[in-house]
């Protein structure tokens, strides 16, 4: 039976990591080992190996590309999650899963900074895994306690509480990780997105048998004891599906190379050849770059004339954008709410906007502030305001505060 290597790696800029061998049942082949990466590197000896990496720094979310293939999709995932991001695209790594019904693409974004040292610390630890994993992606999962087609069961979530830190995993692509103080608030988000009618259950693996981890109300749970994480790993890379960071710009090379040593001579005459055809072409592409150059020139015009004062980045869908809000002739509805959301939030002057994103009627905003209290004070205060409501998406401590996305409509 065939046997690869599980390494957990809970920190990115911490040379502590642990590991073990499985088999491709799930189940450990021995006890589970602790030390540096370069001390598991050397363990792999040739077998296939599995990087576990923290989920902190990892959003897992779903985008819809209708009818295209995954090269389609690469491009359009990042635009269609943009609102959902607090960073540029271009600063980020999108890894795909496998296509959904509905062409529902599950997707894993970290940024590009974060994954860069992740390959960085497997190259100079001589480590070459096969995948690299996000954390919630790597636990397993529980059957529906009613058949997959009644709707009126209850969904199984899983988390894995391990001292301060907890992971959880929603379903097959969904999940995050952080401080267990902070996993009530953003199971209760969870909770609130199920269909109408659907229960939660929660099973809740944890490694100290008197740590006990608060969920909201309406969520079951069934607590095991796990006698290590690398256990719930390997029976969850056995089991489930996972989206594999190594994609890409960070995808491995192995095969490439062996590919490419045999053809390396006929590939510099090729270039050879090909830098003497489009030798006769530069003139003509410097005549186009000078004409595209125009057009940039007169499109930037245009733009500052329709939107006086905007900061131009892609300028047909913001032109279109203004004009859909002309046309909405919702500009009261929209006032009204800004108003209540800024009230809102000049009762909490220790709370900071960082930036915030307007789409069908609801907002997105990217939230810094004290303490996690405050969050809920912010929803009360909203609430007591008008109509709106707040979901709280997610919350991470940063430096000495907390940072969170919320959800207004």
């Amino acid at each position: 039976m065939a046997r690869h290597v599980i390494i957990h790696l809970p920190h990115v800029d911490e040379d502590v990591v642990a590991w073990a061998v499985a088999d491709d049942t799930g189940k450990l082949v021995g006890p589970p080992t602790g030390g540096t990466l370069s001390e598991a590197a050397a363990a792999v000896e040739g077998r296939r190996a599995t990087l576990v990496v923290s989920g902190d720094d990892v959003l897992l979310a779903e985008a819809m590309v209708p009818g295209g293939s995954s090269a389609r999709a690469q491009q359009a995932i990042p635009f269609a999650l943009e609102e959902q991001l607090a960073d540029d695209v271009d600063e980020l790594h999108f890894a795909l899963g496998t296509r959904e019904k509905g062409d529902v693409w599950p997707v894993a974004v970290l940024g590009r900074e974060t994954m860069e040292r992740v390959v960085a610390r497997c190259a100079e630890a001589g480590l070459r895994p096969t995948e690299v994993v996000p954390e919630p992606l790597a636990l397993p999962l529980v059957a529906r306690r009613a058949g997959d087609a009644d709707t009126s069961g209850a969904t199984s979530w899983t988390a894995l509480l391990d001292g301060e830190r907890a992971v959880v995993r929603l379903h097959r692509h969904r999940g995050f990780s952080g401080e267990a103080d902070l996993v009530p608030l953003m199971l209760d988000g969870a909770r609130r997105d199920l269909p109408e009618g659907e229960a939660a259950a929660l099973v809740l693996h944890h490694v100290d048998p008197d740590a006990e981890l608060t969920v909201p109300p309406g969520v079951d749970v069934e607590a095991h004891l796990c006698d290590t994480p690398l256990a719930l790993h390997a029976r969850g890379l056995a089991t489930t599906s996972r989206i594999n960071l190594l994609q890409g710009d960070y995808s491995p090379k192995q095969r490439f190379d062996k590919a490419w040593k045999p053809w390396r001579w006929t590939a510099a005459l090729a270039a050879c050849l090909a830098l003497v055809l489009l030798g006769g072409k530069w003139l003509d592409l410097r005549r186009l770059d000078a004409r595209e150059a125009q057009l940039d020139a007169a499109i930037a015009e245009t733009f500052q004339q329709a939107l006086p004062g905007a900061r131009m980045q892609r300028p047909r869908r913001q032109v279109q954008a203004a004009l859909d809000r002309i046309g909405a002739g919702g500009g009261d509805t929209f006032i009204r709410r800004t108003d209540q959301i800024a009230a809102s939030l000049a009762t909490q002057p220790q709370t900071t906007l960082r930036s915030v994103g307007y789409r069908n009627g609801r907002f997105d905003l990217d939230l810094t502030t004290d303490e996690l209290p405050t969050l809920d004070a912010l929803k009360s205060e909203l609430e007591s305001r008008g109509s709106l409501g707040m979901t709280v998406q997610s919350a991470n401590r940063e430096d000495d505060g907390v940072r969170g996305r919320v959800r207004i409509e």
